[in-house]
């Protein structure tokens, strides 16, 4: 597979070496191909190929993906509700959403917002959440449970939205886009004058990733078209304009342990219904091992950023 004319890093601008530094397969879902990551010898990102426009991504998701939609059986429905208030419970504690309790509510947008967990969440602390999400199946999962979303995306949404955002968050989304810097551009000139720019993405620097190459969880071949480290993330923020950038790592509760199936089955054993949840459980159940390793490396598997517009 070969790169490219002028393939460029997506994070810091810099050139890419021609040679791969990763080949794998989409280990989550199945979708055929064989992928590639170049890494970028200056700040350490990297880029999936082959490259893809924006309108063909949607091919990459399933029927029924993950993020879409909650599950139809009450009991599922209730696990999966109960999970997510838990884990924005614990977020909006630590960095970066825990900047946005320091401000007064206002209007937000939520880029890549699936079936509209964020909305909810903050819906009852009293921020107006406006969705932004190219899913159709999503947004209207998201209209259903009361949140305001928008089909689309920042660079292809029909109807342009209205700025003045207070903040713009883009919560493991800015890695799924072909463009980043194009993304947080447009969504750089929809913040009010010191409106926030949260970001959290897999942490491509982190010892799991440098561990566990094309079996990294996180790595999510072909659905990641990009994959920051620290210095490559803060390079993207300056390029498209956000200031003060501010940056942290933190241990996601499926990163190792998923690592470690695909290390050793090759692929996702437990993939839906009571089985997913029961894998589930026992993955937050290891959480506290997991964090304890990553507090020894000095690194987690998750990268967050906050800037300033």
């Amino acid at each position: 597979m070969s790169p490219p004319a002028a393939l460029t890093c997506p994070a810091c601008g810099g050139g890419l070496p021609d040679a791969p530094a990763i080949h794998g397969r989409d280990r989550l879902h199945g979708v055929p191909g064989d992928f590639a990551v170049h890494v970028c010898p200056a700040c350490g990102s990297g880029r999936t190929l082959p490259l893809m426009p924006t309108e063909q991504l949607g091919a990459l998701y399933p029927q029924g993906y993950n993020a879409y939609g909650l599950p139809g059986n009450a009991l599922l429905r209730a696990a999966a509700t109960g999970l997510f208030r838990w884990r924005y419970w614990r977020a909006l504690r630590r960095p970066p959403f825990a900047e946005l309790l320091r401000r007064p509510p206002g209007r937000l947008l939520d880029v890549g917002s699936g079936r509209g967990d964020l909305g909810v969440t903050l819906r009852s602390r009293g921020w107006r959440v406006t969705g932004l999400e190219p899913s159709p199946e999503a947004c209207a999962e998201a209209q259903a449970r009361g949140v305001e979303s928008v089909q689309g995306t920042l660079t292809t949404a029909s109807d342009p939205l209205p700025g003045g955002f207070d903040a713009a968050v883009f919560q493991h989304s800015l890695e799924h886009v072909s463009e980043p810097l194009d993304d947080l551009r447009a969504a750089r000139a929809l913040l009010a004058p010191g409106g926030l720019a949260l970001i959290s993405l897999p942490n491509f620097g982190s010892w799991q990733a440098r561990r566990f190459g094309s079996d990294w969880f996180h790595l999510d071949l072909p659905r990641h078209r990009s994959h920051f480290t620290r210095e490559g993330l803060a390079a993207l923020l300056g390029r498209a304009g956000l200031t003060g950038v501010e940056t942290s790592t933190s241990t996601s509760a499926d990163g190792l342990p998923m690592s470690l199936q695909y290390r050793r089955f090759g692929e996702r054993r437990y993939r839906s219904g009571p089985a997913l949840y029961a894998a589930t459980a026992a993955t937050l159940a290891a959480a506290p091992f997991t964090a304890l390793a990553d507090r020894a490396a000095r690194d987690g598997d998750l990268l967050h950023a906050v800037a300033r517009a």
